[in-house]
């Protein structure tokens, strides 16, 4: 798969946002320029419906690169594999992706990790779609602790960009909360009723737990990661990011608990895994927790 070549040039969306701004008098490095372009890329919320849409189906397709900006902005971006890889990204919408970020430099470490990959690898849900959802080469993916850089080469990987119906934009995030937060407050009054010692006790870890159903909208895709400490416990990574990669809720596969069966039927039951904690920007007091729960002074008081 490594050899695969790429989807014809310009029909990734992040290289229509590329040809359209880069600039050419720029004082930057080209390397420069296209790191912060894809930064620029993933922070769009909106991005034209043409750039993920099949050019075929639409009456006016984005722009084909001229030779010049292939060969200046795009060819060196990326390799064709690669390419490949960001054009097949989330053939299949339930599966996750998963990341390996550890390559051991000791040879025999190095074997006895490799089978271990093979052996996640080879199981539901990745054995149908190890084609596309597995990313295991050293040589793009030796990432260590620092996972995020898998954005820097493939944005794709930020989440599926599924078009709206009747709609000229791809959003990111999407607010679906109106029911849910009302039902979340409803809980919230119940459980300080019900419990009124165990909410003044531990009030944002009740909170936090009874907002799973919101986590679980706000979370745009989740990312399965072997690392080091995955291969050294047997443990995967697990996290449920938004559509601008905060991490909604994280955690640790249990191998006697746990399997990645089991989390992809949470992911399709509009569930999330419960031996996940929440990130610090969607605790409580975080700045995207207090905008998905929209606590009031009433809701937070202790009950009489």
């Amino acid at each position: 798969m490594e050899a695969m070549a790429g989807p014809p040039w310009g029909t990734l969306a992040v290289e229509q946002y590329f040809i359209t701004n880069w600039n050419y008098s720029s004082t930057e490095s080209p390397d420069q320029q296209r790191r912060r372009l894809v930064a620029g890329f993933l922070d769009l919320n909106l991005i034209p419906i043409e750039w993920v849409e099949e050019w075929e189906s639409l009456p006016d397709p984005p722009r084909a690169p001229m030779t010049e900006e292939i060969d200046t902005i795009l060819r060196p971006y990326r390799v064709d594999a690669l390419r490949w890889r960001a054009y097949n990204m989330f053939n299949d919408h339930r599966s996750p992706v998963f990341l390996r970020t550890y390559y051991s430099l000791e040879e025999s470490e190095r074997a006895n990790h490799d089978e271990l990959m093979n052996i996640w690898a080879d199981t539901d849900p990745f054995d149908a779609e190890s084609w596309w959802a597995v990313l295991d080469n050293a040589d793009h993916f030796d990432f260590r602790s620092d996972w995020r850089r898998v954005y820097n080469i493939l944005p794709e990987v930020a989440g599926p960009l599924s078009p709206e119906v009747e709609d000229r934009w791809v959003p990111r995030s999407r607010d679906y909360y109106n029911n849910a937060r009302s039902d979340f407050k409803m809980q919230l009054a119940q459980a300080k009723e019900q419990s009124p010692e165990r909410w003044r006790e531990g009030r944002d870890a009740i909170i936090e737990s009874l907002a799973m159903r919101l986590q679980r909208l706000a979370t745009r895709t989740y990312l399965i990661i072997a690392d080091e400490e995955a291969f050294r416990s047997g443990c995967l990574r697990l996290l449920y990011l938004d559509g601008f990669r905060n991490i909604v809720r994280v955690g640790r596969l249990d191998p006697e608990i746990d399997d990645l069966v089991g989390v992809i039927s949470k992911w399709m039951d509009i569930e999330l895994l419960e031996n996940t904690v929440v990130g610090d920007k969607y605790r409580v007091s975080g700045e995207l927790g207090k905008e998905l729960y929209q606590l009031t002074e009433e809701d937070l008081a202790d009950p009489n």
